[in-house]
């Protein structure tokens, strides 16, 4: 397999833990507009709602803000930055004419993940992954099927960056774009482990409401760098 912009391999598996520490990404210095996300915006998608205080993972205690009616609510402040460092980073590889490969995994979000890699004239993966995907060279080449063909100079071209929106049943993707040194963005719950993932982004990982907001927004992204790349010509 043939491999994108190098610098987009920068993440190393040091920055997959450090991205789950409680300090904030910095703000981006005059970000794209494609980039901005507002926390009434992310009210409106339910992006706080988090899961009973039963079901959750500790190490997402960073990103809870409090706990009502026996649910953790997360912190959308906390999450407001770290969406909008992952879209400015997903808007930069874009720019840079790289790959950016939609997963999803959950069947009732297979039809909008679908539609926004497509409208974004990017790559996807909606049912369960395959193991083997990234890191077996033979499941590679027959397994092009599942990110709809992701091929350049005649042959597979790795993902430069891989969007997990359903983390709890991607893992063996997440495991496979660490030991493959893909940056991963990934959404996840009160409940969710963020452990393997570059650049974690808390929120909820159940709803409609909020899949579509942030399928919607990393689309958006992905046609601002491609846009830049179109100025650029």
């Amino acid at each position: 397999m043939k491999q994108g912009p190098a610098w987009a391999r920068t993440a190393s598996r040091s920055m997959a833990q450090a991205a789950a520490a409680t300090e904030r990404p910095q703000p981006t210095a005059q970000p794209h507009p494609a980039t901005r996300v507002t926390i009434d915006e992310l009210f409106d998608a339910r992006v706080h709602l988090g899961h009973k205080r039963g079901m959750w993972n500790p190490k997402m205690e960073p990103y809870i803000y409090t706990t009502l009616a026996d649910s953790h609510i997360i912190d959308l402040n906390v999450t407001k930055a770290h969406l909008e460092h992952a879209l400015e980073l997903t808007r930069r590889i874009s720019a840079d004419g790289g790959v950016v490969l939609f997963v999803g995994g959950r069947p009732q979000f297979e039809g909008l993940i679908r539609h926004e890699a497509r409208r974004c004239g990017e790559y996807f993966v909606t049912r369960k992954w395959i193991g083997g995907t990234l890191t077996n060279n033979t499941e590679a080449r027959t397994s092009h099927r599942l990110v709809h063909g992701v091929q350049t100079l005649g042959g597979l071209r790795m993902p430069d960056l891989i969007l997990f929106f359903c983390v709890p049943v991607s893992k063996v993707g997440v495991k496979e774009a660490l030991d493959c040194d893909i940056p991963s963005v990934g959404i996840i719950d009160t409940d969710g482990d963020p452990d393997g993932v570059t650049y974690v982004v808390p929120g909820n990982d159940d709803t409609t409401q909020a899949i579509e907001f942030y399928v919607r927004k990393f689309a958006d992204a992905v046609l601002a760098g491609k846009e830049a790349i179109s100025d650029e010509q």
